[in-house]
């Protein structure tokens, strides 16, 4: 089963959207320690209700708090009514109970409402209500560096287990190695990992072990790149393709990478799911040509009206047949290199799009006139770093992101059929 990923920004939405389940009279919100603490935290800022951890409140303590809170009801612990208990998620419902049991031997008039933001569709009884169904294997942005999963884990170094170097820092010299001495730990994990999976080079592995022991890290394996230089390392722009290349080989289940380029694809590579801590996102393998036969896409006549209701004049235009007009849009992407009959393979997978009611738009990185005087279709163009030549790397980045997403959005796409590289591995590629 597809391995579940929850971020704070996913907490923060799913309270929002179950706000309408809570009782309104709830006085105060009780987090169940310690990541309870976040939710109810949370949840009070939203909802402008007082907050507690569950030791405080048995002792008669609720948290400080400022002029614009809802208080006017009680004063301290004791003149509460009805309290919300609230954790941010249940598996076993042990630590609910164990809650609930504390909660039940002190003196209180209180009533109890039993909540958590993630559970499984069992745990249910153990609550009065959960705010969102989120079943195992699931892993949370506040705890990814507590779980279990860690001993079946590769896990980057730099970017997460510690700070990036800096670019004063990152000369592979002495000013580096002041930085592998004294670099600033950034998550901090509590359980044993497997694979440590850097490209830090094989020449820096003593420092880099020991720093390991000074944080206290506890791992299996310690796996470097094995190259003279950095500069070498560069040129080949090897980071990704050798991480990617011992987790596909290794019994790991998943890879925690900060950049986000790198994440996506070390996911191509290995063909397993990569967590980005830079974006905080879940990045799965790329479905490729081999599985475009077994796709299936929700029919949703209503949206494809409200499409047209919607669709920008000079797109009317542009797909002047109504008919098509009213079709789902399929982004055909090629992007990067071209192998013979690459020609062939698009045409193939357009008569696939019409055959399905889709209406095709053809991205290429470089114009190819055989394509696009054969095909019936609109063709969009993403340019290459030589086709720009008097951009910087980060000019031309920030160039073909937002082309990417004008065309997205101009053509209102609905999926996307990747033959060649995706955009971020393009995009990759070119700065590389």
């Amino acid at each position: 089963m597809r391995m579940q990923y929850r971020s704070i920004s996913d907490l923060h939405k799913a309270i929002v959207n179950g706000l309408h389940m809570l009782p309104r009279e709830i006085d105060l919100v009780v987090g169940i320690p310690r990541s309870g603490l976040l939710a109810a935290n949370m949840l009070g800022l939203v909802a402008n209700l007082p907050t507690t951890d569950l030791d405080s409140f048995i002792e008669g303590r609720v948290y400080s708090f400022g002029a614009t809170k809802n208080t006017a009801s009680f004063r301290s612990a004791s003149d509460v009514r009805k309290v919300l208990v609230l954790d941010d998620s249940i598996n076993t419902g042990g630590a609910m109970r164990e809650a609930k049991a504390k909660l039940m031997a002190c003196k209180t008039r209180a009533q109890f409402v039993f909540a958590a933001v993630y559970g499984l569709r069992d745990s249910v009884e153990d609550v009065d209500f959960i705010f969102e169904v989120v079943e195992q294997p699931r892993l949370f942005q506040w705890n990814f560096m507590h779980h279990g999963l860690l001993s079946k884990a590769c896990i980057d170094i730099d970017g997460v287990l510690c700070l990036d170097p800096t670019d004063t820092e990152n000369d592979d010299g002495p000013a580096y190695e002041a930085f592998l001495r004294n670099a600033r730990a950034l998550h901090k994990p509590t359980r044993f990992i497997a694979y440590l999976v850097t490209s830090r080079l094989e020449k820096y592995r003593s420092l880099t072990e020991t720093w390991l022991r000074t944080n206290a890290i506890d791992y299996g394996k310690l796996i470097m790149l094995d190259l003279p230089s950095a500069a070498e390392r560069r040129r080949r722009g090897t980071h990704a393709r050798f991480k990617a290349a011992f987790y596909r080989q290794c019994d790991a289940e998943i890879f925690v990478e900060s950049n986000l380029t790198q994440a996506n694809e070390i996911a191509r590579i290995s063909s397993k799911p990569v967590l980005c801590t830079e974006t905080h996102q879940m990045v799965f393998p790329t479905t490729r040509l081999r599985s475009l036969f077994n796709m299936r896409m929700p029919f949703d006549a209503f949206a494809f009206l409200r499409r047209e209701q919607t669709m920008p004049e000079e797109l009317r235009y542009t797909i002047a047949d109504a008919h098509n007009r009213v079709k789902s849009r399929t982004l055909v992407t090629w992007l990067g290199p071209r192998p013979d009959g690459f020609v062939e393979a698009i045409e193939a997978i357009l008569k696939i799009c019409t055959a399905k009611s889709e209406y095709p738009i053809i991205l290429l990185s470089d114009f190819h006139q055989e394509l696009m005087s054969r095909a019936e279709t609109p063709a969009e163009f993403i340019p290459q770093v030589h086709h720009l030549p008097s951009l910087s790397p980060g000019q031309y980045q920030d160039y073909v992101r937002r082309r990417y997403d004008l065309m997205l959005r101009k053509w209102a796409i609905s999926r996307e059929v990747t033959l060649g590289l995706s955009f971020e591995e393009f995009l990759a590629e070119q700065l590389a």
